[in-house]
């Protein structure tokens, strides 16, 4: 099973929260796992979030910041993603930022991995199958 992981679900495992165990579960089982490759300023500003605002210790964010980037295999670039991710936008109505990782899941006939409930939701009007 090929999985797109977005930041959400990302963070959840990086940060060892409430829902990491299953998650990581999935990215253990999948042959191989994808992002966006915007995807590494993404959970670097969230990490960043939870540093200055969140009071997260700073050894925490670094091995944090090294696990986020272990959990992907592939990073695609965005221009690959950009007219997809636009159509599905105008389709969904959702966020075009979101859509990089819906279009990527699509392309690549993959599970998309995420703690979005509208981007679930928007992916399972589409046929993508998200967890």
């Amino acid at each position: 099973m090929k999985v797109v992981v977005d930041a959400s679900a990302a963070l959840e495992i990086a940060l060892n929260r409430k829902h990491a165990a299953a998650l990581a579960r999935v990215i253990d089982e999948s042959e191989t796992t994808f992002a966006p490759d915007f995807y590494v300023a993404e959970v670097t500003n969230a990490i960043w979030k939870e540093h200055h605002f969140g009071g997260c210790e700073a050894d925490i964010c670094e091995a944090a910041l090294g696990v986020l980037l272990d959990l992907i295999d592939f990073l695609v670039p965005s221009p690959n993603l950009f007219r997809d991710a636009f159509t599905l936008s105008k389709a969904t109505g959702g966020p075009a930022y979101d859509m990089f990782y819906l279009a990527l899941a699509r392309r690549e006939n993959a599970v998309l991995l995420t703690l979005d409930t509208r981007l679930r939701k928007q992916a399972a009007k589409l046929g993508v199958h998200a967890r």
